[in-house]
């Protein structure tokens, strides 16, 4: 009988160091489901890769399907498989359903209430669909589940006052400086994130900010909206010495920001500190940066004491979301054994 089925890791279970390890690009996508897919036993296939899960969701036979999920996931990783069972979880049936739909409802995300998870798992969902990979019982599940993603937000209004990634990113930089007016920022990446990065600092009133992107056409418009700066990444390592705030968001598969680079950069700004928060998976700026002089780095992970506090102050919301997911992928299930 076909299950579904979901192999996977995320924010909870596997730190950011394996999270990087694992991602896979949406280049790369219809590829790994094309060799997902190469087992009779997974009929159809979706992958959701963000900065905090990668998950391989399958129809076909669970027993067989695991191991070859776990196999291929590792691969991205130069690990073997065996290195990568303390942080993966394997759902099936209801139980895969109900995360599935906690994952779109943005309960189950490290800031809770949070849009982007649903943008992110409809853009798996149309690349799996290009790539030939969903067949009916996806399309039935996925379609339920953005239309549960939309109940739970309207029932419950967990978005109300939402938090993103680039606004906690923001708030810790302003728990360390206190005042951000005066401080010169540079931007990482200008694709969303670092777009509604640029845009809360501009909120906060921060008069100086700088976007550096691969494609400088991306950075120059991006700019352009936000009353910002443009650099191209060959001024990146002079324009590090200058910022007194680096967020790093690229969407990259190695670090655009080398220890060296810093490490000039510091000697530069003659003992004034540097904040940089790397909210890249994987990440943008290399290791060794952390044991810099003056140069305080945090990653993704490191945002967890505001995290935290925005999922204490929602409690309510989430406990209420959480049952109606619950009780919808009660009666997905029963429908579905009744087809």
């Amino acid at each position: 009988m076909t299950e579904i089925q979901v192999i996977g890791l995320n924010h909870r279970n596997a730190p950011v160091e394996m999270r990087e390890k694992v991602a896979v690009p949406a280049q790369e996508a219809a590829r790994f489901l094309a060799q997902l897919r190469e087992k009779p036993s997974v009929e159809e296939a979706l992958l959701i890769s963000t900065c905090n899960r990668v998950e391989a969701w399958m129809a076909g036979n669970p027993e067989a399907a695991a191991p070859r999920a776990v196999s291929l996931i590792a691969s991205r990783s130069g690990l073997p498989p065996g290195a990568l069972q303390p942080f993966v979880y394997d759902l099936r049936g209801e139980k895969a359903v109900s995360h599935l739909f906690s994952v779109a409802s943005s309960l189950d995300s490290m800031i809770v209430g949070e849009t982007e998870i649903l943008a992110q798992v409809k853009d798996a969902y149309r690349i799996a669909t290009e790539a030939g990979s969903v067949g009916k019982l996806f399309h039935r599940l996925f379609q339920k589940a953005f239309n549960v993603a939309k109940a739970v937000h309207t029932r419950t209004r967990i978005a109300e006052g939402k938090l993103s990634v680039a606004s906690v990113a923001v708030e810790l930089a302003e728990k360390v400086f206190r005042e951000l007016k005066q401080k010169r920022v540079l931007v990482l990446g200008a694709g969303e994130t670092g777009e509604l990065t640029a845009r809360c600092l501009r909120d906060r009133g921060v008069l100086r900010v700088t976007i550096a992107n691969r494609t400088e056409e991306r950075a120059a418009a991006v700019a352009e909206r936000l009353g910002a700066s443009p650099l191209s990444l060959e001024a990146l390592p002079r324009a590090l010495g200058d910022a007194d705030i680096v967020v790093a968001c690229a969407s990259v598969e190695r670090p655009l920001i080398t220890a060296g680079m810093l490490r000039a950069a510091m000697a530069e700004r003659g003992g004034t500190p540097m904040f940089v928060v790397d909210i890249g998976v994987p990440r943008n700026v290399e290791d060794a940066a952390e044991r810099i002089p003056d140069l305080y780095v945090y990653n993704i992970d490191d945002l967890k004491s505001v995290v935290e506090r925005n999922a204490a102050g929602r409690r309510a919301k989430l406990d209420e979301g959480r049952r109606m997911v619950e009780q919808e992928a009660r009666a997905w299930s029963t429908a579905q054994q009744e087809l």
